[in-house]
């Protein structure tokens, strides 16, 4: 796939971001990141690859959708900098929704720099996987109970996942922005 965007034309005030994240010798990094505009049209979408000696472990192609040959910049997948450039970008000034989006915040927000500058540093890697326990209903669970319809049904997407989750969104806006006192 090669990449989507970004369409800075198609940005609105509310948007939302969606990661698929796999496992690296640093630990979980983004492998794929997809943002949509309020009314689900894609703005950006990418795979994400990494320089050495940052070295993908697990793409976790179950649960992220993601396959070696997807992160290859060959065949389209951006560099993570580059990702992280476009991202300051579209999500600058905008009310960014999301699940889980604490989580795909922080890992788009990495220190590439200082994350290799201590990979150099360092003679052996230290592996180890956590998976956090998710609190709350499961987006494929919210998907089929308030929107009535089912998503992952197929390859994980990133792009279903960000359209599923502004439809949530959208369909509870009027009571988040009551709670909000707007």
């Amino acid at each position: 796939m090669k990449p989507v965007g970004p369409h800075f034309e198609l940005l609105t005030e509310k948007i939302a971001i969606d990661c698929e994240m796999m496992r690296s010798n640093i630990g979980q990094v983004v492998g794929r990141v997809s943002v949509i505009n309020y009314e689900s049209k894609t703005i950006f979408d990418t795979f994400v690859c990494y320089p050495e000696p940052i070295i993908i472990k697990n793409t976790e192609e179950k649960y992220s959708g993601i396959s070696c040959d997807d992160i290859d910049p060959e065949k389209g997948a951006l560099s993570f900098p580059e990702v992280q450039c476009h991202l300051l970008k579209l999500l600058s000034g905008r009310i960014v929704v999301g699940h889980d989006i604490r989580k795909d915040l922080n890992v788009i927000s990495m220190n590439l720099p200082s994350q290799v500058q201590r990979l150099q540093g360092c003679r052996r890697y230290l592996q180890f996987a956590s998976r956090d326990a998710h609190h709350g209903p499961s987006l494929k669970n919210l998907a089929k109970e308030v929107l009535g319809r089912p998503i992952k049904q197929s390859r994980v997407s990133s792009v279903e996942d960000a359209v599923a989750t502004m439809e949530l969104y959208r369909n509870a806006e009027a009571d988040i922005e009551q709670e909000q006192g707007k």
